[in-house]
């Protein structure tokens, strides 16, 4: 288990310091909080070495980037230990390098002047989710900034974790493509001309599987390795098209709505912030708004703001949805206990890691199928390639004798 090291204020703000082990930097935090302690200074002991005061912050939101997840659990818990906004935003700044440091430094000048936190996240569109800043101005508002800080930091290191585990899935079926195809453009593009000139000065027929790969061959040996990148821009291209062409984007997304895999997907990813957002405070309507505009679905985005203003007019949320007909039965039926219960929040929230469980079992089948696969298709690609190249070569043995 990982090993902290940490500067910490006591009850009496006396500075002291020490070890804790947990098993995620969060989860050391709260351990650290729950003591009556407050972090000063608070970083992962290396293998084998000793801990770097400040080396947590400066990992985590370093090299200009910023982790939500990390930076709002800690300003929730300065918040909630009788710190100011403020403080911890300088705190932070400080002990961050690159751009993240101007961020946080500027946000904490707009602070300090007068402009509220919501407000300052607003001019940095890229690094805070619209969804995000929604909840902290509501929190402003009820006095529940260090409580909400921190669920949003919860929230965002669940999400960061499904999106690790898609991205590592999906890594070595990546890297099996990306050699299969380098095999096949070191074969058509250096190895075939090569061997053209002996088929050209034999002056006999050529098989037409070989005729076709020479042409391939000539094509891929004028465009070089570029030629692999082909593939790519044609993927950015449809991806761009479909993001300036609403329409394009709305059928897309209206297709790949059927696939229950992607369903499931996206429902996890709403009911989620959906839920999060209901547990934190906020209110039906907006949370539904702040929720359907952080899918990335245009069609169940405006779905689901169709159904908030019925929402809004006061109809029940699991009555809309059933009417559209596009939601699972036991979607709806999930919805309509926890409104029964009122416990709308925690319904959806044990709903979405269901669903989330059920498409990472689904990506694991996957993967597990796609490794062979590949591992086939790419054999057969060079198999074919071969045989074309050693076919005319046994015609001209068989000539020559």
């Amino acid at each position: 288990m990982p090993t902290f090291h940490y500067v910490a204020f006591d009850a009496d703000n006396r500075k002291t310091k020490g070890y804790v082990e947990a098993d995620s930097p969060a989860r050391a935090m709260t351990m650290l909080r729950d003591k009556g302690l407050t972090p000063l200074k608070f970083s992962p002991v290396a293998e084998g070495g000793s801990a770097r005061p400040g080396a947590m912050l400066s990992r985590l939101i370093g090299k200009g980037g910023i982790r939500i997840s990390e930076s709002f659990y800690y300003l929730g818990i300065l918040i909630q230990s009788g710190h100011s906004l403020a403080k911890g935003l300088d705190l932070i700044g400080r002990m961050t390098t690159g751009r993240g440091s101007r961020i946080w430094l500027d946000i904490r000048d707009k602070v300090e002047q007068g402009t509220p936190f919501s407000r300052a996240l607003e001019d940095y569109p890229r690094q805070f989710p619209a969804v995000y800043v929604g909840m902290i101005r509501v929190a402003e508002s009820t006095g529940r900034l260090g409580a909400v800080l921190e669920q949003v930091a919860r929230n965002e290191e669940r999400r960061s974790e499904v999106q690790g585990r898609l991205a590592t899935a999906m890594a070595y079926p990546g890297v099996i493509l990306c050699v299969g195809l380098g095999a096949v453009w070191f074969l058509l593009a250096n190895v075939l001309p090569k061997i053209a000139t002996i088929f050209q000065a034999s002056g006999s027929e050529l098989p037409a599987t070989t005729s076709m790969l020479l042409a391939v061959s000539g094509v891929m040996e004028s465009l070089g390795a570029g030629v692999l990148l082909v593939p790519l821009a044609l993927a950015l291209g449809a991806v761009a098209a479909v993001r300036r062409i609403p329409a394009a984007g709305l059928l897309l997304s209206r297709m790949t709505w059927r696939i229950p895999v992607v369903q499931k997907f996206l429902l996890a990813r709403f009911s989620g912030l959906l839920g999060f957002q209901i547990e934190a405070g906020i209110p039906l309507v907006q949370a539904m708004e702040s929720s359907a505009r952080a899918v990335p679905s245009p069609f169940l985005r405006a779905k689901i703001l169709e159904a908030r203003q019925e929402v809004a007019a006061g109809r029940p949320l699991d009555k809309v949805l059933e009417a559209q007909g596009i939601f699972p039965e036991v979607y709806i039926l999930t919805l309509a206990s926890g409104q029964r219960t009122g416990q709308l929040g925690p319904f959806l929230t044990r709903v979405t890691g269901i669903m989330e469980r059920d498409v990472d079992n689904v990506l694991k089948r996957i993967v597990a199928l796609a490794e062979p696969l590949l591992i086939l298709g790419v054999g057969l690609v060079i198999a074919f390639i071969v045989v074309a190249i050693l076919e005319p070569i046994f015609n001209l043995t068989t000539l020559v004798k």
